[in-house]
């Protein structure tokens, strides 16, 4: 099977995962629901 060039390794989605930051309060504690990353905190979606 060959791949393209979009497919991401298992390292680097976590590594994005552990950078991801609330822009409106600055908070870390990012959650993944419904599709959609949302700040646990304020509750804003983010891209």
């Amino acid at each position: 099977m060959a791949y393209s060039g979009n497919v991401r390794s298992l390292e680097t989605v976590k590594s994005e995962d552990l950078i991801r930051q609330c822009s409106d309060c600055g908070s870390k504690n990012i959650e993944y629901a419904n599709e959609e990353f949302y700040c646990r905190k304020c509750g804003l979606v983010l891209d």
